[in-house]
């Protein structure tokens, strides 16, 4: 067994399909499938339960996964221990709140990218849970997510504290708080912290959300209250110029849901390489 045949095997795992696998690692299918059954030989067990939508992991397949991310990630740590020679190259690849990549991240980055550019840079939008999971998972090197948040591997880094209001349709100043909270929510799903937030003020309130209405882009929420469908919550920053344009109105909010800190989170464990740290210099 070796690491070749282990990263053949992860992708695999992630994917689901050998022939998705195939095409993510630019490997012919029948040889990654050889290569497949040959470390299922090696092993004297089976990894996956094949079927004519794709594969799954077997329990045995299950046990190997967590020992292959363990080894896969030592042997790229390794090599960058040995290939570090005190300056930022490589890539970075962050996780950000879609709102954190609108307001925060341009400037930052900018600046980021003048000082260290020979770092290669990849952003990846999603919640406060993907992102987390990511950083744990050793897909993103670092995210930029919703506080607060604790975690034995992690180190965190209070980046800013940023003011939250609620998001309405026009015209909708001076409707009473209780109706506005019983209109439809329109949040990112499940693993949002302002999603979160928003549900926590309502029940609060002892009120439960009469429906939820979940969506993947900002920009769709955002056209979807400013044409009467229902109401959200954002960082004011992000929404202030829509309310200045006329298309949407904010309303503030009570105590404890008015606020939420913005931390940048990073595991703890482990050599950080420099592309890593000049970012954290910065903050």
């Amino acid at each position: 067994m070796d690491l070749q045949e282990l990263k053949f095997f992860r992708a695999v795992a992630a994917e689901g399909s050998l022939s998705k696998a195939a095409q993510k690692l630019n490997y012919a299918q029948s040889n990654l499938s050889t290569k497949i059954s040959q470390l299922e030989k090696e092993l004297h067990t089976e990894l996956f339960h094949r079927c004519s939508h794709g594969v799954t992991l077997t329990p045995k397949g299950e046990q190997l996964l967590q020992y292959a991310e363990k080894l896969l990630n030592l042997a790229a740590e390794t090599e960058a221990v040995l290939k570090d020679d005190g300056t930022a190259k490589g890539s970075l690849t962050l996780g950000s709140m879609e709102s954190t990549a609108m307001t925060l991240l341009p400037p930052l980055l900018s600046r980021y990218h003048a000082e260290n550019s020979q770092v290669a840079l990849r952003i990846q939008t999603g919640t406060t849970a993907a992102s987390l999971q990511g950083v744990l998972d050793h897909t993103l090197d670092g995210a930029f997510a919703a506080g607060p948040l604790r975690h034995p591997g992690l180190g965190t880094k209070l980046v800013q504290t940023e003011r939250l209001v609620l998001v309405t349709p026009k015209g909708s100043s001076r409707t009473p708080a209780e109706a506005l909270l019983r209109q439809p929510l329109l949040v990112f799903p499940q693993g949002c912290s302002y999603r979160k937030t928003l549900e926590a003020c309502l029940s609060s309130r002892e009120l439960l959300p009469e429906k939820i209405i979940e969506f993947t882009s900002l920009g769709a929420i955002l056209a979807s209250v400013s044409a009467g469908l229902g109401i959200s919550l954002f960082p004011e920053a992000v929404v202030s110029a829509f309310a200045a344009a006329g298309t949407l109105d904010l309303q503030p909010l009570p105590e404890p849901f008015d606020t939420l800190p913005t931390l940048f989170i990073y595991r703890k464990d482990g050599f950080m390489e420099q592309s890593l740290r000049q970012l954290l210099a910065l903050l």
